[in-house]
């Protein structure tokens, strides 16, 4: 009976190692939310793996938090869209593209027409949300900085980076001017900048974001919350007057969709006569309080957070939300890292929050609108007589990033798929103007299809998994696809400036397929595919008998335990991380080094389970092991 119940434990032991194996080599969903500064798990993250690390190797003293929000993807959308129509609004002006494909499909008028809220807003259709919710559409140079911690940071924030960021707007003023409740002019002898940095350190919250919040709210020339004094007419033609009243974050200033506009400012003046907010600084102290209490210090504290209230930790699934507006998060982040640069602050210690949902799609959400396809490939300027024009979106509205000669030869990475209003096609375009990238829009009619110009033609292999992208930089491009460890690639042409913080090369792949890669995700110099050892050769994993010189392999199987001959002298092969001699590297080999650990049966040559060449077969080897098989890292013969 002993020798049932022994044989019995060590059948179960072995089957919950093979389980834990089978594991790690599943995109891991997380049941309950955590927050964690380990990255670890990121690897079943690809797409949002590879993200970060271009993020953390253009910008080394940046952190990054994965928040594991436990939810379901699908559960997310449903909660932002159906479960509560116009929770999330697109603005007018971003839906003349396709305005069937940003808007939702059930708020509508009864003419058939969709429903417009406060003049200007959509209900966002699903596709929308998806597009703006999904944290691996920002995870870039322009846009991270929706994800940035929110705590003051005296290292990092002061007076004159808030006066930079409130430069051209009516509050760069040394003093403040305003009417009291009385209707008198009274005077604050202290800056705006010196009210808002107060106001964040006080409440622990960046004054950066306190600024930018208010001019996303405000505009640059403030507004009927702001001015002190506004007044309200209703329905039936009576006239409230707020006067002495202020209301810089909007806070409250809601209505039911339909609403006039007149009912959310009294609505928001409403709150600020509740609150005593009779003159600026009280109103800046107040919001910063309650932007503190209410959001930054309950779990929603970054500007994504504050918009997708998806960190069950805040209590307030999905309502608790600071606007409406999808966009904002990334409006607010690009005047904060537009300044963070003018400050000369941007490689300063930064911490960035990054969500995680169980059950994503696998490939980022695609942006409603234009129907495009991506493309890496040459293309001849074809203009008539002028130079051609090259714009910052798809149509003769947008202004102009610059211009490139006629005969240049320049990289097409998006090819519109649809025709335009104007009736053009609109491509995306990447020119290298020698010391600067003009990555923009231009119509197809000037472009005319020119075989791939290779500029070198250099071998490398990827040593880090990274992006392969339809152009250079993290911003305006797209991911085509993601390069394991170890692929095999053609450098054809390098780029000797960096964009976005990196220095990129055009690569070619096996298949023929194009894109551009960091420098810095190549394997540094050649690799070592084999050496010998006394009696063994040791070779590396996708070593060919070829790669041997003089090399003969006795038998049919290149596995570890076999034999070569090298002239007269013949060898015992050892690959690096095939551990049980089938040649293959794949959880059998896992399995077989975690046997061996356990001491339940020997691996029979242990330099095949030492990858990482330190002498001793431990966990570490099967980590090595696991992030080969991954594709995050290679096992190597030193």
């Amino acid at each position: 009976m002993n020798k049932i119940k022994k044989t019995f434990s060590l059948v179960l032991l072995v089957t919950i190692l093979i389980y834990c194996i089978i594991l790690a080599f599943l995109p891991n969903n997380v049941e309950a939310r955590e927050r964690t500064e380990d990255l670890t798990n990121l690897v079943n993250y690809p797409e949002i793996y590879t993200l970060v690390q271009e993020l953390k190797t253009a910008h080394p003293n940046w952190t990054f938090t994965a928040l594991y929000t436990g939810l379901d993807w699908n559960t997310v959308l449903y909660n932002e869209t159906t479960a509560k129509h116009f929770r999330s609004v697109v603005h007018k002006t971003y839906t003349t593209d396709n305005v069937g494909d940003w808007v939702c499909p059930t708020c509508k008028m009864s003419d058939g027409s969709p429903i417009l809220y406060e003049s200007q807003w959509y209900c966002a259709s699903n596709k929308t949300v998806s597009y703006y919710i999904d944290p691996r559409n920002w995870l870039n140079e322009t846009y991270i900085f929706a994800f940035e911690t929110l705590s003051f940071n005296e290292a990092v924030h002061t007076v004159q980076g808030v006066k930079s960021i409130l430069s051209g707007t009516n509050m760069d003023t040394d003093t403040i001017t305003y009417i009291d409740t009385a209707g008198n002019t009274q005077v604050i002898n202290k800056s705006f900048a010196q009210v808002i940095y107060e106001a964040g350190k006080k409440n622990n919250v960046s004054p950066y974001h306190l600024a930018a919040r208010i001019i996303q709210e405000q505009g640059r020339n403030g507004s009927s919350t702001t001015s002190g004094n506004y007044t309200y007419t209703n329905a039936q033609g009576n006239t409230t007057q707020y006067l002495g009243y202020y209301n810089y974050f909007n806070i409250g200033a809601t209505a039911p969709s339909g609403s006039p506009i007149a009912e959310v400012i009294k609505n928001g003046l409403e709150k600020a006569k509740e609150k005593g907010w009779t003159n600026p600084e009280l109103s800046i102290i107040g919001g910063a309080y309650f932007l503190s209490g209410e959001y930054i210090n309950g779990y929603q504290d970054c500007l994504y957070l504050e918009k997708f209230s998806v960190d069950e930790a805040s209590k307030c699934l999905y309502w608790h939300q600071y606007q409406q507006n999808l966009s904002a998060p990334y409006t607010e982040s690009t005047t904060i890292q537009r300044e963070y640069n003018n400050l000369g602050i941007l490689e300063n210690n930064f911490n960035f929050i990054i969500p995680i949902y169980n059950n994503m799609p696998t490939t980022a959400s695609i942006k409603p609108g234009r129907k495009i396809s991506l493309h890496t490939e040459n293309v001849v300027v074809n203009t008539l007589y002028y130079p051609l024009t090259v714009r910052s979106g798809p149509s003769t509205n947008y202004g102009i990033k610059g211009k490139v000669p006629k005969g240049t030869t320049i990289v097409r990475i998006e090819r519109a798929e649809e025709i335009s209003s104007d009736g053009r096609y609109w491509d995306k375009i990447f020119y290298n103007a020698g010391s600067e990238a003009i990555i923009g829009y231009a119509s197809r009619e000037y472009l005319k299809d020119v075989d791939t110009v290779e500029i070198v033609n250099e071998p490398a292999t990827i040593g880090a998994m990274c992006n392969l992208r339809n152009g250079p930089g993290t911003t305006n491009t797209r991911v085509k696809q993601i390069l394991p460890v170890g692929t095999q690639v053609t450098i054809i042409d390098k780029i000797n400036y960096k964009i976005d913080g990196l220095v990129w090369c055009r690569v070619k792949l096996s298949d023929g397929t194009q894109g551009y890669v960091a420098e810095n995700f190549f394997q540094a110099g050649p690799v070592e595919k084999y050496k010998i050892d006394g009696e063994n050769i040791i070779i590396a994993p996708n070593t060919a008998i070829t790669d041997i010189p003089k090399a003969t392999l006795v038998g049919d199987v290149l596995g570890t335990g076999a034999k070569v001959k090298v002239e007269d002298k013949e060898y015992t092969l050892v690959v690096k991380g095939d551990c049980n001699g089938d040649g293959v590297i794949d959880s059998a080999d896992l399995l077989k080094v975690v046997k061996h650990l356990k001491n339940l049966s020997k691996v029979q040559i242990e330099k095949a389970a030492d990858t990482n060449n330190d002498g001793i077969i431990d966990s570490a080897d099967l980590l090595k092991i696991v992030k080969h098989l991954k594709g995050l890292s290679l096992i190597s013969i030193w």
